[in-house]
């Protein structure tokens, strides 16, 4: 059943890498038109997160697999999806367009092209040259000038980083994703429960947001748990960071459901259900198996999620992912089929597939 479920996956992340966010012939008219009055206009922005993490996924089916019938198309995918974004002279807007620099990365290695190499210079090149704080985090969008970091940022900015250093000997990046990661251990955390806040502005000393939001506990996990695939062991910052996340996945696991699932908030848990949240977390916590940060105690509770969410698996989507969350404490109780479900999801089956 995993099997096909896969490939259906495999097929809606490649169309939806290619055409999300679908924009209709009224939204293009509304913007024309506020351009034309002089009023701001959002981007046209492909290399977004939701994007990001659908190429990361398809990177990783196809590492796992370069034999497989869907090998060739995933390649065939990732370069079309970056190739219009290179021909666009590689414009970045916002810090978590770099979520798409993983799949970047993967894809130069895969191919040898020199083109995409010299596209994850430019990503990288953005963030060395983004704006920060006191402490040296990077705000989630400097344009609004409140100087607020996110957890969404961990996981969206620091996986690349760290892979981009050690892929090709880059300390000065390794060295900014550890900063985001230990400022956020430092001033993003509760201390009562050992979860994360949404964000928190420094100057102030004020956390915003929930405490526990699945997918800011999603994002800071997948960030610490790429990092520390890619952070050499002897690196002063691993074990300090290593040790935090142990802790963290303590707290969290104590929140999963009886079913395997994690709620949208974790302390919440007559609430709905989030399978992005879900994933996201338990693909951090496989990865993490794979590179020994975690011992095989924690292997059971993500395999029962990971057959939690293999149910909900239909026509290649998984539903029940919270919508886009719109700002601290804005979470719209709308639940759906999202980008942000399918590819932490489609890469959790990747990574444990040989587990049945």
């Amino acid at each position: 059943m995993l099997e096909k479920s896969m490939q259906e996956m495999i097929q809606k992340a490649e169309e939806d890498l290619l055409c999300y966010p679908k924009r209709g012939v009224v939204y293009r008219i509304k913007r024309v038109l506020k351009l034309m009055l002089g009023r701001g206009a959002e981007p046209m922005d492909t290399i977004n997160w939701p994007n990001g993490l659908l190429a990361k996924a398809l990177a990783e089916c196809y590492l796992k697999d370069p034999a497989s019938n869907e090998a060739a198309e995933i390649v065939a995918t990732l370069k079309r999806y970056y190739g219009r974004w290179i021909r666009k002279h590689c414009k970045m807007y916002y810090l978590d367009d770099a979520l798409s620099g993983m799949a970047l990365i993967d894809l130069h290695q895969i191919t040898g092209d020199d083109r995409y190499k010299k596209a994850a210079d430019a990503m990288v090149d953005f963030l060395f040259h983004h704006e920060t704080d006191g402490t040296g985090s990077m705000p989630y969008r400097p344009k609004q000038n409140n100087d607020f970091i996110f957890a969404d940022g961990i996981g969206m900015v620091c996986p690349f980083l760290c892979k981009y250093g050690r892929t090709y000997g880059n300390m000065n990046a390794v060295n900014l994703a550890v900063r985001q990661i230990l400022n956020f251990m430092e001033y993003g955390m509760d201390a009562k429960t050992g979860l994360p806040y949404h964000g928190y502005h420094i100057e102030s000393g004020v956390k915003h947001g929930i405490i526990g939001w699945g997918r800011a506990v999603g994002w800071i996990m997948l960030g610490m748990s790429e990092t520390l695939a890619y952070l050499d062991e002897s690196n002063p910052n691993y074990e300090p960071i290593k040790q935090a996340y142990r802790r963290l996945v303590d707290k969290v696991e104590a929140y999963q459901l009886e079913g395997g699932l994690y709620n949208w908030q974790l302390g919440a848990k007559e609430g709905p259900a989030d399978t992005s949240a879900t994933a996201m977390i338990l693909y951090s916590i496989a990865r993490s198996l794979e590179n020994k940060v975690l011992i095989g105690i924690h292997k059971s509770r993500m395999m029962r999620g990971r057959e939690a969410l293999k149910y909900l698996v239909r026509d290649g989507q998984i539903s029940g992912a919270l919508a886009e969350c719109q700002g601290f404490s804005m979470y719209p109780q709308v639940y759906g089929a999202y980008p942000w479900s399918l590819g932490p999801a489609l890469s959790l089956f990747a990574l444990t597939k040989e587990e049945g």
